[in-house]
This record gives structure tokens, C-alpha cells and sequence, in this order.
């Protein structure tokens, strides 16, 4: 593995970016990221290691879920900014004190209106608008990260993605419980 090592040139610590060879940001080449994986996976599989020596193989086993989770991190835009802010001090998954009040407003209309729906229509049509929300929070939270690199803003709009990704899992569920039911 120190032969591979090498010619990677870069450390299990590295940041996930930082392994890629991509610029720390919210916005990536996905195809950059895609080809970069490729070759890492090449050069670090365990099965290249077959024949070499304890140590190697475990370097090697380490090297694979390395790679592996931080392609999984960067090939997802809400784990990705999320990982962008705790690389800058952040917490999104911490204690959800930075979400903006109409936000917080948001939620709760949305979780009455969960509350009273019974058709599949209706779930579909607040599906539809916390898709959106999700879209808006996305393009909102590249603007934090990438045109401000402001890590306070993007975490606060990272919570509210965490919270909108949550209650999408629900509403899902409830579409499927109402059309197991018709």
C-alpha cells in the first residue's frame, strides 16, 4: 500500500475534497468527483492487496471505506454541505438553534396541514410544495458556501434541509399508508 499511497499523495485525514482533488465547495464537477473515484478505487481496492502483507491489506481495507464514504458524502448536495460546514465550525446536526423564525412558522403549518390530510392528492400536492422549499434551500445554501462562504448562514439553511428532508421521509410514509388503504 505504500506503493499506492504515494502515488496518491494524500493522507486518510485528508478532507474529502481534498482526497477528490476537488475545491472545497458546495458546487463540484460531478463527473470530476466520478473519475476521481474510479482511479482511487483502482488504486486502493483490497484485492490489489491480496498478496502483500498484513499491514498492507489492512491499509488497504482502510484506504477502500475511506474513499468510499467520503465519494457517498460528496456525491449527496445536503451531506455535502453539511460536511462543509463542520469542516468550518459548524453544527447542522447539532442543536437546531439557527433556523429562521419563518421557517420555524413553516413547520408547523406544515405539520398541521399533515395532520388534517386524507387523501392522496393532498399529500402529493404538500409534497410537491416541500420539494420545492427543498430546491429553494439547496440553491440558497449554494450561495452561503460557495459566493459568501458564510458557515453560520449555510449551517441555519443546512438545518432547515435536515428538518425538510425528515418530513419528507413522513409525508412519503403517509402517501403510501393512504394508497395501501384505497
Amino acid at each position: 500500500m505504500a506503493n499506492s499511497a504515494t502515488k496518491l499523495a494524500i493522507k486518510l485525514s485528508d478532507s474529502d475534497f481534498d482526497i477528490f482533488g476537488l475545491p472545497c465547495q458546495f458546487e463540484l464537477d460531478s463527473a470530476a468527483l466520478s473519475a476521481s473515484y474510479l482511479r482511487l478505487q483502482s488504486q486502493t481496492h483490497p484485492d490489489r492487496f491480496a498478496n502483500s502483507s498484513a499491514q498492507e491489506k489492512r491499509l488497504a481495507v482502510q484506504w477502500a471505506t475511506r474513499v468510499n464514504e467520503a465519494y457517498k458524502r460528496l456525491q449527496n448536495p445536503m451531506e455535502r454541505a453539511i460536511y462543509w460546514c463542520e469542516l468550518n465550525g459548524e453544527s447542522p446536526r447539532g442543536q437546531q438553534s439557527n433556523l429562521p423564525p419563518a421557517l420555524l412558522m413553516q413547520q408547523m403549518e406544515w405539520r398541521e396541514a399533515l395532520e388534517e390530510i386524507e387523501g392522496v392528492e393532498a399529500v402529493e400536492d404538500l409534497l410537491d410544495e416541500v420539494g420545492a422549499e427543498k430546491k429553494r434551500c439547496l440553491t440558497l445554501i449554494a450561495q452561503q458556501i460557495d459566493g459568501e462562504k458564510n458557515a453560520q448562514a449555510a449551517n441555519g439553511t443546512a438545518q432547515a434541509l435536515l428538518f425538510i428532508d425528515k418530513f419528507m421521509i413522513e409525508l412519503t410514509k403517509k402517501l403510501e399508508q393512504l394508497e395501501d388503504a384505497s
